[in-house]
């Protein structure tokens, strides 16, 4: 019992740590391409580039994260399936 209590809150705080690193990311994507858009600077756009490649990369991460504990939560672990 205390081994499935501590897996959901394992389970529960990778879920908030993924839903709060993907809320800044989508207005830094967003902020990001509007200023990159109204630069004429080429350094500065392929500097802007760089950050909206890894904000997309976080972005990613932090979907794939999700999708992860999503199904987890929808399947038992060994210890719950039924024989």
């Amino acid at each position: 019992m205390q081994l499935q209590n501590k897996d959901k809150m394992q389970r529960e705080f990778i879920n908030i740590a993924a839903h709060e690193l993907r809320t800044p990311i989508q207005p830094i994507l967003g902020l990001t391409e509007i200023v990159k858009n109204k630069t004429k600077d080429r350094e500065q756009k392929e500097l802007l580039s760089i950050v909206i490649s890894n904000a997309n990369r976080l972005k990613k991460l932090s979907e794939d994260v999700l999708d992860v504990t999503k199904i987890e939560s929808k399947h038992p672990g060994p210890e719950q399936r039924k024989i």
